[in-house]
């Protein structure tokens, strides 16, 4: 099985340093642009499944990127963590105000504490771990998955980490419509290539 995933495309919060988690934040004109290149990277590739956040973001991206080409299962599994009373607070004001949770979720998540009204790290593995159990059962030789940045390091813990918290510090970061690729054969998983 290959699994192809990607992030989103650069949205207005990402401009201006915001945390978005769930909050929603629309694609920049470079954004779709961004969106439009990852889709001719794919080209020639055939996905027995594509798989999209349910965030309007995500789907954007699905759509600059393919065109009425696919239509995408959306699944819920892969929304980007969810950090409560933070969103849409710059990074700066995020670590000001709540100095326990601010920016640690991601520059050191073994120390992080889940912000009011946000998920806790152990949340987010578990339905991106349950969603990457039903991807295995499935069959599929190729699948294309659109998510967020956040959401494609758990990812990473969730097949070549070993799915715990130290293992999302562990994995690389992803800028916005980042491409990699992870093979599983023989119960192994293997990040094979990142574009």
């Amino acid at each position: 099985m290959n699994l192809y995933i990607s992030r989103h495309g650069e949205t207005i919060f990402n401009t201006q340093k915001r945390i978005t988690g769930s909050t929603d934040s629309p694609l920049t004109p470079k954004g779709i642009e961004q969106a439009e290149m990852l889709g001719k990277s794919l080209d020639g590739i055939i996905f027995d499944m594509v798989y999209c956040s349910p965030l309007g973001r995500a789907v954007q991206t699905i759509s600059a990127a393919f065109g009425d080409n696919v239509v995408p299962c959306v699944d819920r599994r892969l929304a980007e963590i969810n950090l409560g009373v933070m969103e849409g607070l710059t990074f700066s004001e995020a670590d000001e105000k709540y100095p326990r949770s601010g920016m640690l979720f991601f520059t050191n998540p073994v120390l992080y504490e889940t912000p009011p009204g946000g998920e806790g790290l152990n949340g987010i593995i578990n339905r991106i771990a349950s969603f990457i159990d039903d991807v295995i059962k499935s069959g599929f030789e190729n699948v294309f998955i659109l998510t967020h940045g956040y959401a494609m390091r758990v990812i990473h813990a969730c097949t070549v980490g070993n799915k715990s918290i130290p293992a999302i510090a562990e994995a690389p970061s992803f800028t916005n419509c980042s491409l990699v690729k992870y093979t599983y054969n023989k119960e192994k998983w293997e990040l094979k290539q990142d574009y």
